[in-house]
Formats: structure tokens, sequence, C-alpha cells
């Protein structure tokens, strides 16, 4: 997991670190990356889209 988590573009690493495992709220992140929490969904939704792709291809189950 920690493989596939790396492997995300950065924009989406750290918007997903800070929702996923910072547990941070969404208004939070967007304050302090200077984007809309509109983007921050986006960003956590596409990386999460990535991540389970990369686990099924590494034949990983969530």
């Amino acid at each position: 997991m920690a493989h596939a988590f790396r492997r995300l573009p950065p924009k989406l690493q750290v918007a997903a670190t800070l929702a996923l495992i910072e547990d941070q709220p969404y208004k939070e992140i967007a304050e302090a990356l200077g984007i809309s929490t509109a983007a921050v969904n986006l960003r956590v939704f596409r990386a999460l889209r990535l991540l389970r792709k990369e686990l099924k291809r590494q034949r990983v189950e969530p």
C-alpha cells in the first residue's frame, strides 16, 4: 500500500495524506494548499481511484 501511495502525483499525494491519514477537514486542507474545497475533494477522489487501480494491478484486495 505504501508503494502505491508513493506513486501518486505529488498534488494528489499531499491532499490524500492530509485527508485520509491526517484526518484533516477539507476546508483546512483547502486553506493550507490555497485551493477550493471542491479541488480538495477532487484530488482525494482521484487519489483513491488511482490507489484502487494500482492495488488491483498488484492483486491486493482493499
